[in-house]
């Protein structure tokens, strides 16, 4: 297949490119920096710095969409929200304009979004079904994110919208950045630690991500978490238990709070959600729990 990639050089977005290289696809990246970024894509693998680079008449089998600027690169000040809406909102729009003046249009569209749609949700078990629990920032945006995407049914494109929970991998997302600390003994439990974390090893993500591109008749929201969610409590010291280090240290909320405003939000609330329809059409976890994660990623 021609693939068309947005987000391709994020952490999730790497390991996406060589597993559909290595599946024998084409591959086209959206980027703001190809010459900068070349030598994280597979050989041969084409970079554009627009979408008008893309002839109405070129052929696209299907697009994923994982374009969006961290969430934890500053303060949510109003600019700074701005950008986190136009980074997904904005490109996702404009690939919804570019299907639609493509002559022939792609089969399927693989677009982000993340479990932050159903908002602070305290114990509540969520599915694809339930709905917000809470409309806080984390709504809004994938709410939008996600109806950004949705005109691309009406044209006649299978659309599967990927709510994200946290990617666990060595070499990117939230992991990498705990494993240092965790490893020097200073791995700390957030907040009271009762607060729900729904995690995904990377190689069982970008697995979602690649079955929605490459099979025919699957459409919907499907969530891309593990069956077996956590607390905060149990990740600090399951995490602390595989590097054999010390897990006293806390992070009082209080403390978060003042230092990282309404985004201390992401790391005191959260959702306990499962991946009811992939498990109902079949797909099977390799990492379906965090032990068997964590040991993994330490090996």
């Amino acid at each position: 297949m021609k693939v068309l990639v947005t987000g391709g050089t994020g952490f999730i977005g790497q390991h996406l490119c060589r597993r559909l290289a290595a599946h024998g696809h084409s591959l086209t990246v959206l980027s703001r920096r190809p010459k900068k970024v070349a030598k994280l894509l597979p050989e041969d693998t084409r970079i554009i710095d627009s979408l008008d680079a893309i002839a109405d008449d070129e052929q696209i089998d299907g697009v994923i969409n994982l374009a969006g600027e961290s969430l934890f690169a500053g303060r949510w000040t109003d600019k700074r929200k701005k950008v986190l809406f136009d980074s997904r909102i904005g490109v996702t729009q404009a690939l919804v304009g570019l299907i639609a003046r493509l002559d022939r249009k792609p089969a399927v569209l693989v677009s982000g979004s993340a479990v932050g749609f159903y908002g602070d949700a305290g114990n509540a078990e969520l599915t694809e079904e339930s709905p917000a629990r809470k409309r806080d920032f984390g709504y809004l945006l994938c709410e939008a994110w996600e109806q950004a995407a949705r005109p691309v049914s009406r044209q006649g494109v299978r659309l599967c919208l990927i709510r994200t929970g946290i990617v666990l991998g060595r070499d990117g997302g939230m992991l990498s950045r705990l494993w240092p600390l965790y490893r020097a003994g200073l791995g700390a439990m957030v907040g009271d630690g009762n607060q729900w974390l729904s995690w995904i090893h990377i190689d069982d993500m970008v697995a979602i991500l690649v079955r929605g591109l490459e099979t025919p008749g699957i459409e919907g929201v499907f969530n891309a978490t593990a069956p077996a969610p956590v607390t905060q409590r149990e990740f600090h010291h399951s995490l602390a238990r595989q590097l054999r280090r010390p897990a006293f240290l806390k992070v009082p909320a209080l403390a978060l709070k003042a230092g990282l405003g309404e985004m201390s939000g992401i790391l005191l609330g959260g959702q306990r959600v499962f991946p009811r329809r992939l498990e109902q059409q079949g797909f099977v976890f390799r990492y379906p729990d965090l032990q068997t994660a964590l040991a993994h990623l330490s090996a």
